[in-house]
């Protein structure tokens, strides 16, 4: 039996995507064959695994973000944090979408998926893409793939609504929202891998179980062997404290060449 390969891509907004474009790049500057028989895709991290399974080659820093598409407030981050820490998950998050239905408009939601997905609606579905969103109503996590596709620049654009700042996406009859309330980066989802490579650009939840280190420890307990590339001390500096700045693009994807450079040799081992 062939080995089964993963690629899980994380949440981090314009920087992120940036960031992840570069490590990306330098992976396969380094010889590392991106041909992942599963992409997870969350967030930013949807934007880019979108990109690389539709397309033979890895975009530049050109693709990514170089206008602002919205800012994150401090209540904004309040009704986040709230949700984190919430004792009923699941009912947190739907408060949470609860909000976002009410602001949602027909024309609110096509100016976005416009915005964050050009060119990718109406494209076939790729086989090895999952992308992880949030059903608004229920609080449940949603996962698009060949078995249950959406339009593909939706199911893009539903992954990276952050609740408040970004309208909701209407998949089948109902509203979604940040795949990134679930987890940073979702590795579980790619818990059947027999090698997995996560680059994760947020690292931090509440919840340990929903970080990025500890589902790879879980992941790394049971059989799979993990590369985890997550910024350094360095790649935070560039980042930056605002994720949806356009003005760190360049930044960005520096560090995440840098990050691919201190990875390249691991993943290569791995992968191969």
């Amino acid at each position: 039996m062939s080995m089964r390969r993963a690629l899980v891509l994380g949440s981090g907004g314009a920087t992120g995507i940036a960031w992840e474009l570069g490590v990306l790049a330098g992976l396969s500057r380094a010889g590392v064959p991106l041909d992942a028989d599963l992409i997870v895709g969350t967030s930013a991290g949807a934007v880019v695994a979108a990109w690389l399974s539709t397309s033979d080659a890895v975009p530049e820093v050109d693709a990514a973000p170089r206008e602002r598409a919205g800012r994150i407030g401090p209540a904004d981050v309040a009704r986040l944090l709230a949700a984190q820490v919430y004792p009923s998950r699941r009912h947190a998050v739907a408060w949470l979408g609860g909000r976002s239905i009410a602001a949602w408009t027909p024309a609110a939601e096509k100016a976005w998926v416009a915005l964050v997905a050009p060119g990718l609606s109406g494209l076939p579905w790729p086989a090895n893409l999952v992308i992880v969103a949030t059903d608004a109503t229920s609080g449940r996590p949603a996962f698009f793939s060949a078995g249950q596709p959406a339009d593909l620049a939706a199911a893009v654009a539903a992954s990276c609504a952050v609740p408040g700042v970004f309208p909701a996406v209407r998949i089948d009859g109902r509203l979604h929202f940040d795949g990134g309330l679930r987890s940073p980066a979702n590795l579980d989802i790619a818990a059947d891998a027999d090698v997995l490579i996560a680059v994760a650009p947020l690292s931090g939840a509440v919840r340990a179980h929903r970080r990025p280190v500890h589902q790879a420890a879980h992941l790394t307990r049971h059989g799979t062997r993990v590369v985890l590339i997550e910024p350094d001390l360095a790649g935070r500096v560039a980042l930056g404290p605002d994720p949806l700045s356009p003005d760190r693009t360049d930044r960005a994807f520096a560090a995440g060449l840098a990050a691919a450079a201190r990875h390249a040799e691991e993943a290569l081992a791995a992968w191969s």
